[in-house]
């Protein structure tokens, strides 16, 4: 039998698979795994190749990894969620790798949220999503979300940070964890199967002092 040389989606399966502990059932399954670069200039097809294999990588390998590890390992009214971009939702110049990696991310999280009980669709879509489901019984009544943040304060996010950026308008990852915690515990909260769901990063108001204060993150629907 001749061998078979990993892919980075068997390399990324691999490892998602091991993260579950060997068999257990998780609640949820949270794929924060991503990564930003530029694209090459000036470009060349080697360059652009190396880009554009990075970040699907980085970006949507994981994800799609991850969601197979959710057939196998996910409890009863699981939560997938993974991680977007805003900047994927519009045209991305100067960074398509990136932003092709990202919408490639949300393509999915839409689909797999169409093929789960608690999604939304239209009729065609839902007749070939209960035939999926007889085979993935963890489709029934999974809630599959992408998370959209503009920028994340990450110590790598600060590396590409000018010096007028400020970092208290950054997401905060706790922010995002709280959300995320909410939705685990109290699961008649979260949005609907297959959402994009946008970060708002924090804003300065006012206190009951009168002083400014920069307020957390919020959370609200793209599609």
């Amino acid at each position: 039998m001749a061998a078979v040389a990993p892919t980075p989606g068997m390399a990324a399966y691999g490892a998602a698979k091991a993260a579950t502990g060997g068999g257990i059932v998780v609640d949820a399954i949270i794929c924060a795994s991503g990564g930003w670069e530029s694209d090459p200039s000036p470009i060349s097809a080697k360059a652009w190749g190396e880009t554009m294999d990075k970040m699907l990588q980085m970006n949507l390998y994981p994800v799609m990894a991850a969601g197979q590890v959710a057939n196998e390992y996910m409890a009863k009214e699981g939560l997938f969620v993974a991680i977007g971009a805003m900047a994927a939702v519009a045209p991305t110049p100067g960074m398509a790798a990136y932003g092709a990696a990202k919408a490639a991310t949300h393509q999915y999280i839409q689909t797999l949220g169409a093929s789960s009980g608690l999604g939304i669709g239209h009729n065609a879509i839902r007749k070939e999503a209960r035939r999926l489901r007889k085979n993935s019984p963890y489709l029934d009544d999974l809630t599959a979300v992408a998370i959209l943040p503009t920028m994340i304060d990450t110590p790598s996010n600060r590396k590409f940070a000018t010096p007028k950026d400020d970092f208290n308008a950054w997401t905060k990852p706790i922010d995002i964890a709280e959300e995320i915690g909410t939705w685990i515990a109290q699961p008649y909260l979260r949005p609907s199967s297959g959402s994009l769901v946008k970060v708002f990063p924090p804003r300065l108001h006012k206190d009951e002092n009168g002083d400014e204060k920069w307020g957390k993150s919020t959370f609200g629907l793209v599609r």
